[in-house]
């Protein structure tokens, strides 16, 4: 027996009432307490069959979430693909050797040449820059991107020509 405005079982309801209704009518303290207790068990049930009706909502959400989900993934994908497609992987790996060489033959000591090589390719890897971003978006964050303003800020008077 479910309450079709309510959406709890209406024995549950009843009891509630009933239990309402005794402790207008209690003679002792120890009998108000008691059936205070008794309700509010009655009421957790009836929110704990309130929340169990937020569970068939579940299939529903996920089914609209994962067609947004692929609507990201599949040119997320396509993009990593592009990002790291054979041409322009070997084409970084060549800059980055270019770059080793080019300290190295500049009389850089082979340790700090090395460390600068890592720095630049991390600067110059695109997909990784991309993921950090991703990521940073699941923490909250919006990564290295600055949302441009008004010229000055929010002023404005740092934009005027001179």
């Amino acid at each position: 027996m479910v309450d079709e405005k309510m959406g709890t079982p209406k024995k549950l309801e009843e009891l509630l009432g009933e239990l309402v209704e005794g402790i207008r009518n209690a003679k002792t303290e120890e009998e108000v307490e008691l059936l205070k207790k008794k309700a509010e068990i009655v009421e957790d049930l009836i929110e704990a069959y309130e929340g169990d009706k937020d569970l068939e909502k579940i299939p529903a959400i996920m089914d609209k979430v994962g067609d947004m989900i692929e609507d990201i993934l599949v040119p997320l994908k396509e993009l990593l693909n592009e990002l790291y497609s054979p041409e322009r992987v070997q084409a970084m790996g060549r800059s980055v050797a270019e770059f080793y060489k080019n300290l190295a033959e500049a009389g850089m000591d082979r340790d700090a040449a090395l460390e600068l090589t890592k720095e630049y390719m991390d600067a110059i890897n695109p997909g990784k820059k991309l993921m950090e971003i991703l990521a940073s978006f699941g923490k909250g964050g919006f990564g290295n991107i600055t949302f441009p303003g008004p010229p000055g800020g929010q002023g404005g008077d740092d934009g005027k020509e001179e």
